[in-house]
């Protein structure tokens, strides 16, 4: 890990150092855009289609994300055509969120892609790191991947790591903490499959 910066080290699911001032000069840049799309008129369709493109890492086709939305980064966001995303949505983009074709999302969700160790020792550490924490905290950022013809139900917490199959459907409030196959509905805390899409 030596010489590499803690952006490299993140985007590629190593552990990096979360408060780092290139993370927080990137991070500053999105809440930016964040606030001026969230501030758009709900009926200019034109400034809030360009605000999302320039706001996230792709924009493949038709989408509407209705606001207010919260990134961390923005440009680790990626959504194929036809995808829509009700209000209120999370993005704790430190690794890849990548949306397939025609999803649709209800409100509330959280796609949370980063973690941290769980043995105290190795999350926080006593040397400051700068000027907004006196301790040096450690993340992992692991990817999230939605596949075509998913359907995540409001209130929904999608945990690093996972990737749901295509045309899968995730129950209002579930906590989805780990990889889900294609076609099959899932709820719960912790998310279980109840059946097929197609039963």
């Amino acid at each position: 890990m030596a010489g590499k910066s803690n952006y490299t080290k993140m985007i590629s699911g190593m552990p990096y150092h979360a408060v780092d001032a290139e993370l927080f000069a990137l991070q500053a840049t999105a809440a930016r855009k964040v606030a001026a799309y969230n501030s758009i008129a709900s009926d200019d369709h034109e400034a809030r289609d360009a605000a999302l493109r320039d706001l996230f890492g792709r924009v493949a086709g038709w989408a509407l994300v209705q606001p207010p939305i919260y990134v961390d980064f923005g440009i680790h966001i990626h959504l194929e055509d036809t995808c829509f995303i009700n209000t209120g949505a999370v993005f704790l983009d430190s690794a890849d969120i990548t949306f397939g074709k025609r999803v649709f999302v209800g409100p509330r969700v959280q796609f949370l892609t980063a973690t941290h160790p769980v043995k105290p020792e190795e999350r926080c550490f006593g040397t400051p790191e700068g000027p907004l924490l006196n301790f040096g905290v450690t993340n992992i950022a692991e990817p999230i991947t939605v596949g075509d013809d998913c359907w995540i139900g409001a209130g929904a917490i999608i945990l690093p790591g996972v990737a749901i199959g295509a045309g899968t459907t995730v129950g209002a409030g579930a906590v989805v903490t780990k990889s889900l196959p294609e076609r099959v509905v899932a709820f719960g805390n912790p998310a279980k499959i109840v059946r097929s899409v197609d039963e």
